[in-house]
């Protein structure tokens, strides 16, 4: 069985390129044939089985000008497709990439499966604040998703939603199981003396966010939290950081006074040192399928605070509990957080309650969800 995956991200800083990279990484030690083609002018990992075509023309993404919409030469990716002969064709994003895999699928009679990675309705009302724009949107993406023969969601909170919403049958929809690499991410990365590089004092309480520090991810929120949380508990010892970049980065930098750091785009070993060496994780996004993040901070031991709508909630262990799922309302986290940072105890044992809980969640599970519906469908047994 051959796969040709298309995809728009495959080397940003979010949790569907490395998604993605876990695929195509665990792919090449289990022999499985999976490339996954994507065109980017920015960084773009190396595996063998990652093929990258030079975007013809690149533009800024509406609403998150440090990601590009890139354009790529169709006819090339259509050789590439003739070339190597897959027996299904996978679609990860639903951008230029992923249209002109759609396209090329379409023209060859070459049966196209699907993940719904990114809730991009919920995305752009939030971002414009136009319920409008997001009915329009839910029309484009029942148009985009009718061909294909199977679309996986990230959650199974988010199953309804793609029916209701997008128009996804029942029977098209399979849920791939929440995993993250448990190796890359866990306590045993913590180290000491990393905060003073990045000016954070030692001694504080560190709220970590990682993702973009955008509208649609609710920073705006997050940030109105952490101003009431200084104004209402001026010595509490603790200081927000801030992974990512986005359109709130400029207001967030704007903090630094009451302890609101921002470390810009962390990748790789640097990165799950962070987790490691954080002592809170604090994701407020209400658009999300399933929080990639979440996993990751959890699997490093972290306590986590989450919105109760998307996919983030889902995550949590509730016996023994390993964090909260709060309703958008300023005052409510406020006051969660200012107990979590008061009260060591508490998040230790959240945060062992989470990475115990994680272990369940290897990365080796949802790949083996993944890969197991494209046999199915190129054996015949399922379709």
């Amino acid at each position: 069985m051959k796969i040709i995956l298309f995809t728009d991200t495959i080397g940003d800083l979010n949790g569907v390129s490395r998604f993605l990279q876990d695929m195509a990484e665990l792919s090449l030690d289990r022999g499985d044939d999976l490339c996954i083609v994507t065109s980017t002018n920015k960084y773009c990992p190396g595996a063998e089985n990652i093929y990258n075509f030079t975007p013809r023309f690149c533009i800024p993404m509406p609403f998150y000008k440090e990601l590009d919409l890139a354009f790529p030469c169709r006819s090339i990716m259509e050789d590439f497709v003739n070339e190597n002969k897959p027996d299904l064709i996978h679609i990860s994003t639903p951008g230029p990439v992923g249209l002109a895999g759609r396209s090329i699928a379409k023209k060859l009679g070459i049966p196209m499966l699907g993940t719904y990675h990114t809730d991009f309705p919920a995305y752009i009302r939030d971002n414009t604040g136009l319920k409008v724009l997001k009915k329009l949107t839910d029309r484009w993406m029942r148009y985009f998703y009718r061909p294909f023969v199977h679309v996986f969601s990230r959650s199974e909170i988010y199953g309804d939603i793609m029916q209701k919403d997008i128009g996804i049958s029942f029977d098209k929809i399979s849920y791939i199981r929440p995993g993250t690499n448990l190796e890359r991410f866990s306590s045993r990365h913590i180290k000491e003396g990393v905060w003073a590089s990045y000016g954070v004092r030692e001694s504080s309480v560190k709220v970590l966010y990682v993702g973009r520090m955008t509208k649609e991810k609710n920073i705006p929120f997050l940030l109105d939290v952490w101003a009431l949380l200084k104004e209402s508990y001026p010595q509490l010892n603790a200081e927000l950081i801030m992974v990512g970049e986005g359109n709130q980065q400029e207001r967030a930098l704007e903090m630094r006074s009451i302890g609101v750091h921002c470390l810009g785009p962390v990748v790789g070993e640097e990165l799950s040192i962070i987790y490691a060496s954080s002592d809170l994780f604090v994701f407020p996004s209400v658009t999300d399928t399933l929080g990639q993040v979440v996993m990751e901070s959890a699997a490093s031991a972290l306590p986590i605070i989450v919105s109760t709508v998307g996919g983030p909630k889902s995550l949590i262990n509730l016996h023994p509990r390993s964090g909260y799922a709060l309703d958008i309302v300023v005052r409510t986290w406020v006051e969660q957080i200012s107990l979590l940072v008061e009260n060591k105890e508490l998040r230790s044992a959240l945060g062992e309650s989470g990475q115990s809980h994680m272990q369940a969640f290897s990365i080796e599970n949802s790949y083996e969800d993944f890969i197991g519906v494209h046999k199915d469908y190129c054996n015949g047994t399922r379709g």
